[in-house]
Parts: C-alpha cells; sequence; structure tokens
C-alpha cells in the first residue's frame, strides 16, 4: 500500500485535485482509498468523494495531524485490510501540518511502500494568504514533494512566477508544477509527478 496525503490551505483546490487524480488512477486499474479529515462533526468533500464511486473513510472533530493520529493510523489500517488499496489517498483539513501526518504515518506504519506529499498552492489568493497565514503556508510547503501550483488560470504569468520563486526557497527539492484544476490543465504531469 502507498499514501498520497493531500495538503493545502482551505479553499486551494484539494477536492477538486484529489477526484481528478482518483479519477485517472483507477482508470488505469489502481484500487484507490479516500480519507477525508474535517475539523467540525460534519463531513463537506467525503460526499463529493463518494458521489464520484470511491470508498471514503471520515474523520471528524480535529486535525489528523494532532489530535486524530490514532484514528488515521487505525483507519489506515482497517483499510488495508479491508481493501488492500494500491493507494490510499489521505485529504487532510486545510489547517493540516503534513509534516507532522507523515512522521506518524512512517513511525506507526513502516509497511507502507512509498508516502508523498503534494502541497497545492491557491495561486488567486496567494498574496492574501501569505499575510494572514504564512506560518502555516511555510510549513505546508516544506512538508512536500510536489507542489502544485493551483489556479493558474485566474493570474498572470508574472504572479505564477512570484509564487514559484516563493515555493522554491521554501522547499528547494520539491517538484513544481502549475495547474489548474478547474479546466483539467497540468494534471496529467503532476500525476505523473506523484506515482
Amino acid at each position: 500500500m502507498k499514501l498520497l496525503c493531500i495538503a493545502g490551505f482551505l479553499g486551494s483546490g484539494k477536492t477538486t485535485v484529489l477526484l481528478e487524480l482518483a479519477r485517472t488512477m483507477t482508470q488505469t486499474g489502481l484500487q484507490l482509498a479516500i480519507v477525508e479529515n474535517e475539523i467540525g462533526d460534519v463531513g463537506v468533500d467525503g460526499g463529493y468523494v463518494r458521489e464520484a464511486g470511491l470508498p471514503v473513510q471520515e474523520l471528524f472533530g480535529g486535525c489528523i495531524c494532532c489530535t486524530l493520529q490514532t484514528g488515521l493510523v487505525e483507519t489506515l489500517r482497517a483499510l488495508e485490510a479491508q481493501y488492500a488499496p494500491d493507494w490510499v489517498v489521505v485529504e487532510p483539513t486545510g489547517l493540516a501540518a503534513p509534516g507532522d501526518l507523515m512522521k506518524t504515518v512512517r513511525t506507526y506504519m513502516p509497511q507502507i511502500a512509498r508516502s508523498r506529499v503534494l502541497t497545492l498552492v491557491d495561486a488567486g489568493r496567494w498574496e492574501m494568504l501569505q499575510q494572514v497565514v504564512e506560518p502555516l503556508i511555510t510549513a505546508q510547503l516544506e512538508a512536500a514533494d510536489v507542489i502544485a501550483v493551483n489556479k493558474i488560470d485566474q493570474v498572470d504569468e508574472a504572479v505564477v512566477a512570484r509564487i514559484e520563486e516563493v515555493v522554491r526557497r521554501a522547499n528547494a527539492t520539491a517538484a513544481i508544477r502549475r495547474v489548474s484544476a478547474v479546466s483539467g490543465s497540468g494534471l496529467g504531469d503532476l500525476q505523473g509527478c506523484l506515482l
């Protein structure tokens, strides 16, 4: 079993990217399971994923990076035993620190063959998010194996280039890809980078 964590601040396009990646992965014959994490007691994104015909396990009432770490490990073990998926895709809340999540997974589930973190950057709201939640955004970037600058259709080339400069300073080794989850632009290249 392999693990993909899709991180990014609230509204960055995580669920849209997850659905598109899941669709193309299942078309190639891969078995997937999805873990959705919501801070509140009611799930929103899990319903969208379920409508796409994918098995979803939802974890409510906290962040899987901190308060729900044990629940995540138990969920991953149950999915492995029940479904034996090729990949488990975890979509944590937009407030999550994926580095903490991956540390937990690597510590308590060493049998996971491969683990990757994809962090989405919201190009349309980049400047505002940098001012308001910069430490969180930086932590999400630092934990990434792949960084997708999403919503490139909402900004001009100069803005994307500035974002890529900041992203590269935060994480010198991650692959950076430009995407538009809504139009599907760049998603094929993104998937090739992840799998």
